[in-house]
C-alpha cells in the first residue's frame, strides 16, 4: 500500500466495542460521617534542627486513640477551617495539616524540599507520640504537597503506613522541572506568583506584598528575558527563592541538584518505606510521566501494593471531567474524599473492603466521543474506565511509523531518495504552547487539551493562525484511519537530526487530527501528548556534549504516556519543531551554560527521514477484539 495508508496493520486496529463507553467510575462509598470534632490551631513542632513548624490538629471530640492523616503543605494550612481535614477527622481519623519550613505560618528558611525528608520524618513520629495517635500515619496531598509525601517517605519514618500522593512532584530532572534537558518555565511561573509573593516576608509586609503580586503580573515579560541573574529583579526582595530559581535553572539533568531527596523518588527507591501507595495522575497533568515512573519502579522493588490510577485530568482536577477545551464523560469525575476514604479505612482501621482485591493499575482511555461541541462549548472526546494489571500494558505492541517526504506518516520505511526536512528557528520567536501537561500555568499559560489555533485566551501567539501553518513546525499527517486504533502507553519520537548551531532542542508532539464535522467546520487539531530534548543531552541525562555543526544524530524523545483512540477517519499526526515556548525555556542556539546565556543564534535545523535515517514515531498499540471486552 505505497504512501496511502488503509491502517489495517495488525489486530491492533479492531473496532473498539460500545460498551466500554459505559465502564464504570473507580468505586467510592458511602459519605457517612461518624464524630463530633475539635481543632487545635498552630500546634508547635519542633524539628531536629530546632525549626519550629506549625500545625492544625483535627480530631473527634472524644478522647481515644486515632489513625492519623498528615498533609504538609506550602499553600497555608489555613486557619482550623480545612474541609477536607473535617472530613476526615468527621469519620474517625485525627488530621494533622502542616505548612512546610518557611511557609505561612512555619519558622525557618524555604528550601525546594531540601529539608522535607527529615521535616517529614520528624512530623511522623511526632504525631506517632500524641495521645490521640494509635501509632498508624497516613498521608495526602495534591502537587506539592504530594511531593512532600514522597520526600517523607524516603526517610522510612516507622509509623508511616500508608500514602496517596496525587500528581505528586517527583523526579524532576527527568520531567516536571528539568525536561530532556529543557527547564519547563511553569515552576518559575510557580516562583514569580505562588512562591515569592507567599513567602513568610512578604506575608508579613502588605507593601511586599503588592510589590512581588504586581511583579507576577509581568511574568510573561520575566520570561521573555530570561536568563535571571541575582539581584536584579523584584526577586531580590526574598533571596531564598531568587537563589533557588537560579540555581535550578543553571543545574543540567546531570546535576546533583535534581537528584538530592524530595526532588526524586527513582534514585532514592531502596531508602523508600515500603508501605501501600495509591498513584494517582492524569493524562494532562504535569507530573503523569513522573507519576508512572514511580509506581514501576516501587511495584518491582516493594512487597507493599502499588496501586495507579490515571484518569484525563489536568493538574488536580481528579473532580472535573474537562481538560483545557475538552470534555469526558460524567464518570470521568470522581469523588476524590470518599474514594481516598475506602484506601485509608482499609489500610488504617483494617476494614475489610476490597481495596487489596482490586485491580493494581485503572485508567481511563480517552476518544471515544462524537467529535461534537457540547453545550458548554467544548469538543465531546469521551472515553472510559478500564482495569489493568500492570503498567505498562504487556499486551501493546509497537506500530511504527515513518516521517515521509511531503508529510506523510507512514508504516512503509523511506525512500533511498526521501530528502530531509529544512527550518529555521529563531529563537526571538518560538513556537507558542497551546495547552499540554502543564500545571502551575496561570497566568503564563493554558493546560490541557486544545485545537492548536493560538487564540487569546491561550497566552499564545498574536496570531490566530493554526501552528501547522508555521515555516518552523514540520507536520507529519497519515491517511485517514480505517479502523479504530487504542494507542495507550509512551510514544517515542525516534529522530535523526542536524543543526547549524553548537547546541538546539528538537520538539515532538503527538496530535489526534479530527476531521471536520458541523461544529468543527475545519476540523479540529487535539494535542494528545509532547516533549522535548536538548541537543547537548542527546548522549544521556549524565553529560552535555556540545553538538557539531552539520553532524547527524539520531536522538529519542519520549512522550509523556497516554492512552487515545484515534477513531476511524481521524489522522495521527506528529509535529516536529524546537520550541513550545513558555511550556519550555527557549535554547538561545549558542551553546553557552544553562541558564547564563547573553547571546542567540538563529538556526537552521534538519530533520531527515531517508533510507540510512529512517525517523519514525513509535505508539504503543493495544490490540482490542471484542470479545476480550468487559
Amino acid at each position: 500500500m505505497p504512501h496511502r495508508l488503509a491502517l489495517t496493520l495488525t489486530a491492533a486496529f479492531l473496532i473498539l466495542a460500545t460498551s466500554l463507553a459505559t465502564a464504570q467510575a473507580p468505586p467510592v462509598e458511602k459519605r457517612g460521617a461518624e464524630n463530633e470534632i475539635k481543632v487545635e490551631r498552630n500546634v508547635i513542632i519542633t524539628v531536629r534542627d530546632g525549626t519550629k513548624l506549625a500545625a492544625d490538629v483535627y480530631r473527634p471530640v472524644n478522647d481515644g486513640k486515632y489513625p492519623t492523616l498528615l498533609t504538609r503543605t506550602p499553600y497555608n494550612k489555613g486557619d482550623g477551617n480545612s474541609a477536607e481535614a473535617k472530613f476526615y477527622a468527621t469519620r474517625g481519623y485525627a488530621v494533622v495539616m502542616n505548612d512546610v519550613r518557611g511557609r505561612y505560618a512555619s519558622e525557618g528558611t524555604w528550601d525546594g524540599l531540601k529539608s522535607d525528608p527529615t521535616d517529614g520524618y520528624d512530623v511522623v513520629e511526632w504525631i506517632a507520640a500524641q495521645s490521640w495517635s494509635n501509632g498508624k500515619v497516613g498521608t495526602f496531598g495534591t502537587s506539592y504537597p504530594g511531593g512532600t509525601q514522597h520526600a517523607l517517605a524516603e526517610m522510612n519514618p516507622p509509623h508511616l503506613t500508608t500514602m496517596i500522593p496525587i500528581d505528586a512532584l517527583s523526579n524532576c530532572g527527568v520531567a516536571g522541572m528539568r525536561h530532556g534537558g529543557a527547564f519547563e518555565l511553569r515552576f518559575f511561573n510557580w516562583i514569580i506568583n505562588i512562591g515569592a509573593p507567599n513567602s513568610r516576608a512578604a506575608n508579613a509586609d502588605p507593601a511586599l506584598k503588592a510589590a512581588l503580586v504586581e511583579n507576577g503580573r509581568r511574568v510573561r515579560q520575566l520570561a521573555d528575558a530570561l536568563p535571571i541573574r541575582p539581584g536584579n529583579t523584584a526577586l531580590r526582595a526574598v533571596p531564598e527563592y531568587e537563589a533557588w530559581i537560579v540555581e535550578a535553572l543553571r543545574s543540567g539533568s546531570e546535576s546533583p541538584f535534581w537528584k538530592k531527596k524530595g526532588l526524586s523518588v527513582v534514585d532514592h527507591i531502596n531508602d523508600y518505606a515500603d508501605v501501600p501507595v495509591q498513584h494517582v495522575t492524569g493524562w494532562y497533568d504535569s507530573w503523569t510521566r513522573q507519576v508512572t515512573m514511580n509506581y514501576d519502579a516501587l511495584h518491582a522493588a516493594k512487597k507493599s501494593p502499588q496501586r495507579l490510577l490515571i484518569g484525563p485530568w489536568v493538574h488536580a482536577s481528579q473532580g472535573s471531567n474537562v481538560s483545557g477545551e475538552v470534555e469526558f464523560t460524567t464518570d470521568a469525575a470522581i469523588d476524590l474524599l470518599a474514594y481516598r476514604l475506602r484506601w485509608y479505612d482499609h489500610w488504617l482501621k483494617q476494614q475489610p473492603n476490597g481495596v487489596d482485591k482490586e485491580s493494581p493499575v485503572r485508567i481511563y482511555v480517552m476518544g471515544t466521543g462524537d467529535d461534537r461541541k457540547t453545550p458548554n462549548g467544548r469538543l465531546r472526546h469521551g472515553g472510559f474506565w478500564r482495569e489493568e494489571q500492570e503498567w505498562p500494558l504487556k499486551r501493546a505492541t509497537e506500530q511504527t511509523f515513518y516521517f515521509r517526504t511531503g508529510g506523510s506518516l507512514n508504516a512503509e520505511p523511506p525512500a533511498r531518495d526521501d530528502k530531509a526536512s529544512i527550518y529555521v528557528f529563531d529563537p526571538r520567536k518560538p513556537v507558542p504552547t497551546i495547552g499540554g501537561n502543564i500545571s502551575s500555568n496561570a497566568p503564563l499559560m493554558n493546560n490541557g487539551g486544545y485545537d492548536q489555533r493560538p487564540r487569546p485566551d491561550t497566552h499564545a501567539a498574536t496570531d490566530a493562525l493554526p501552528l501547522s501553518t508555521r515555516n518552523d513546525v514540520l507536520v507529519f499527517r497519515t491517511e485517514p484511519l480505517s479502523q479504530d486504533a487504542e494507542v495507550t502507553g509512551t510514544v517515542v519520537a525516534e529522530l535523526y537530526v542536524a543543526t547549524s548551531c553548537l547546541d538546539t532542542d528538537f520538539t515532538a508532539k503527538l496530535i489526534d487530527e479530527i476531521p471536520a464535522n458541523a461544529d468543527y467546520p475545519t476540523g479540529y487539531d487535539l494535542n494528545i501528548g509532547d516533549s522535548i530534548l536538548r541537543l547537548r543531552y542527546r548522549d544521556g541525562f549524565d553529560k552535555q556534549v556540545i553538538a557539531t555543526p552539520g553532524e547527524i544524530y539520531k536522538i529519542r524523545i519520549p512522550l509523556y504516556p497516554t492512552s487515545n483512540v484515534f477513531k476511524r477517519g481521524h489522522r495521527i499526526r506528529v509535529d516536529i519543531s524546537s520550541s513550545n515556548y513558555p511550556r519550555f525555556d527557549v535554547n538561545p542556539n549558542t551553546g553557552e551554560a544553562l541558564g547564563d546565556n547573553r547571546t542567540w543564534k538563529i538556526a537552521e535545523n534538519l530533520l531527515y527521514h531517508d533510507e540510512r535515517h529512517p525517523s519514525r514515531v513509535i505508539l504503543p498499540v493495544i490490540p482490542v477484539a471484542v470479545g476480550d471486552l468487559k
